[in-house]
């Protein structure tokens, strides 16, 4: 691709003077990439969004822009969704970028000839590629110069399309101390933290940061501001990454706060499609009285997350455990309630899980009491019940599985002519010639 140019060449014999250039006239030189389509300024309507940041006579970006240093095919996507979260900023400001040192080529410039304007330039396509490179390739005082003109727009920087990028190489490469006053600045105030956490592009910074935060002291600070928000990140597609980070990474004593909010809140969490994959990490990384705790409020309120879409999976989850109390404990909480269950569309799974993952006794109770119901023959030709049957006959023994047989055999007229009854009857046949 050849160099994405804002002016024209300057060596022509007429060259049009910098001042005269309309902002159309700016635009029908530009060459842009094919997979990056600029929005139409004639008659654009940006009310629904902000405008997106292109050159204008008072805020140019670099002449020649960044294409001769090899950065034209930006992999960064374009997009002018920011979502500051209350963020304010005046990087967009035209007094923050002066042309005074625009007709310079880009090739002999460098960080410290943008001082000043690093913050904004940070925000461009190619401005963003120019200063991750500068901070790999250049010495640490620009680095340092970055840092220093970057701090106070970081939480800006970090939602943006680009400036997110030169925020998590800065996070990467900065020194310890620079890296404390990042999160100082960052959580300053936990709500507006929460609120870059669950943004797309801020998960992206505030995840980098956390792999390279080390001491107990940033850890404590960065977990203190989590846990006002621990419940919208445990639900949130964008948050969850940060939570399940946290889980598996950090000690128990710095996981203990955000815990306490996830036991307190557990059953809006487990019901919830994103939260109830969450609260299974939880289970998985809290331990001692922490974890009891969690467990026994999940137990508590059983009967209602066995009948829920999400919350079922964290029952099949407590049960594939295979610890025998917290079993005991759960099939203490479905008792009487079993018919009810397996005639339910995910209460069936929780109880064919139930069945599965208990002991022999335990299951045999189980099918006890199915047998004692009234409607067991309904159980047999039940869209959900069936699967629940069939298993069932897969875990009895002895008289137990006689017995089921047997109602099997009773009821094959009724089940010839029902489609889930046929489902019953093709188990019992593949059952009998594998014997």
């Amino acid at each position: 691709m050849e160099g994405f140019r804002y002016f024209p060449d300057t060596t022509s014999q007429n060259p049009i003077p910098y001042s005269d250039q309309s902002l159309e006239a700016a635009f029908s030189r530009l060459n842009i990439s094919p997979f990056i389509q600029p929005p139409s300024f004639s008659g654009a309507d940006y009310s629904s969004g902000s405008a997106p940041k292109y050159p204008s006579r008072h805020n140019e970006l670099l002449p020649g822009g960044f294409g001769h240093l090899g950065l034209a095919d930006c992999w960064v996507g374009s997009d002018s969704d920011h979502g500051l979260g209350g963020y304010g900023s005046n990087l967009h400001k035209p007094s923050d970028i002066t042309p005074n040192w625009s007709q310079e080529p880009l090739n002999s410039l460098s960080v410290a000839d943008l001082r000043g304007k690093i913050a904004s330039l940070s925000m461009d396509q190619y401005g963003c590629r120019f200063f991750q490179r500068a901070m790999e390739d250049e010495p640490k005082e620009f680095t340092d110069m970055i840092f220093d003109e970057v701090l106070d727009h970081v939480a800006h920087l970090m939602l943006d399309p680009y400036g997110n990028y030169v925020v998590q190489k800065l996070v990467e490469v900065c020194s310890e101390e620079q890296r404390t006053q990042i999160l100082l600045r960052w959580t300053k105030n936990p709500f507006h933290f929460i609120t870059l956490c669950l943004h797309s592009r801020g998960t992206r910074s505030v995840l980098k940061l956390l792999k390279k935060i080390t001491t107990r002291e940033q850890i404590s600070v960065f977990v203190s501001a989590l846990s006002c928000g621990a419940v919208d990140l445990s639900m949130n597609i964008n948050g969850q990454h940060i939570m399940e980070y946290c889980l598996k990474n950090f000690s128990d004593e710095h996981k203990r706060c955000l815990l306490n909010v996830v036991i307190d809140n557990c059953i809006g969490i487990a019901k919830d499609k994103v939260g109830c994959c969450v609260l299974q990490q939880c289970v998985d990384y809290c331990y001692g009285e922490t974890k009891g705790r969690l467990i026994a409020a999940i137990i508590e309120e059983a009967l209602i997350l066995a009948q829920d879409r999400y919350g079922n999976y964290v029952l099949q989850h407590l049960l594939g455990l295979r610890a025998p109390q917290v079993t005991s404990n759960l099939l203490r909480q479905f008792q009487g309630n079993y018919m009810f269950l397996s005639c339910s569309k995910y209460g069936s799974n929780v109880v064919e899980k139930c069945l599965l993952e208990s002991g022999e006794e335990q299951s045999a109770e189980i099918i006890r009491e199915l047998c004692r119901s009234p409607n067991l023959s309904m159980l047999l030709m039940h869209p959900f019940g069936n699967y629940v049957f069939q298993t069932a006959l897969s875990v009895s023994k002895g008289l137990t599985h006689k017995f089921l047989l047997s109602l099997v055999q009773h009821y094959t007229p009724a089940l010839l002519s029902n489609q889930y009854g046929k489902r019953v009857l093709a188990w019992r046949e593949r059952s009998l010639r594998r014997m």
